[in-house]
């Protein structure tokens, strides 16, 4: 992409970002009329094409809608919105998101980890081995002189990341995968409100209820610990 094309998608993101805040603040209401796309270009002083762009991809992902006469409304983005929708929240707009919406993300996170847990304990396979490489490695940022939170953060993310590989469903590695920045976010939270030391604790005791190969206690377990960690970043908030 040359200078001039990334000059461009720079705008674009710029204008797109300005109107999704907008409405995520509610100064742009379902319902409200847009000015033209000419109209906004004058108004943010950028080429119609990048407002074009913009408005494309703020269609695409539910927050307006342009009818048979070319006239833009704003949509209701938690009723139209899609998956595209969900990564743009968690990306651009992450930490009121997580905080707001923590009980449905964890629900979510719930839901795909839990399906994968039933299906990687319904095989035979071996798998003990695999997660306790990447929790010795999480134990080895934990126990250096100065831990790193944001490298633990992303090393506990792999760990539960890799149960949804080896479930051999790919849907929910792909599911999981797009909660990452998210997911981050909260292992951050946990690691600063519980320590580093206890959270390896956590996770340890979640892969031996994993080795005892009973997908309801693990499940129950994770479930616990999702409202264990809630529970404290919420106090530390």
């Amino acid at each position: 992409m040359d200078q001039k094309e990334t000059g461009k998608k720079h705008l674009k993101d710029q204008f797109l970002n300005q109107i999704a805040s907008e409405i995520l603040d509610g100064k742009l209401k379902p319902g409200d009329r847009l000015p033209t796309e000419r109209e906004l270009a004058g108004e943010a002083k950028i080429s119609r094409s990048a407002v074009h762009l913009a408005m494309e991809e703020l269609e695409r992902m539910g927050f307006i809608r342009t009818n048979a006469r070319h006239a833009t409304y704003v949509e209701d983005y938690l009723k139209n919105g899609n998956i595209e929708t969900l990564n743009y929240l968690i990306t651009f707009s992450r930490d009121r998101f997580a905080k707001d919406h923590m009980q449905e993300l964890l629900d979510m996170r719930l839901a795909i980890e839990g399906r994968a847990i039933e299906l990687l304990l319904e095989q035979n396979d071996p798998f003990e081995e695999t997660l306790k490489e990447y929790l010795s490695c999480a134990r080895a940022i934990a126990e250096a002189e100065q831990p790193d939170d944001v490298q633990l953060a992303g090393s506990f993310f792999e760990f539960h990341h890799e149960i949804c590989v080896l479930s051999g469903n790919f849907i929910l590695s792909m599911m999981f995968n797009s909660f990452r920045n998210v997911t981050l976010s909260y292992w951050q939270d946990a690691i600063r409100a519980l320590g580093a030391k206890k959270c390896i604790d956590l996770e340890a005791q979640f892969l031996d209820t994993l080795s005892g190969r009973n997908s309801e206690k693990s499940i129950a377990f994770l479930r616990q610990e999702f409202e264990f960690f809630r529970d404290q970043i919420e106090q530390e908030s």
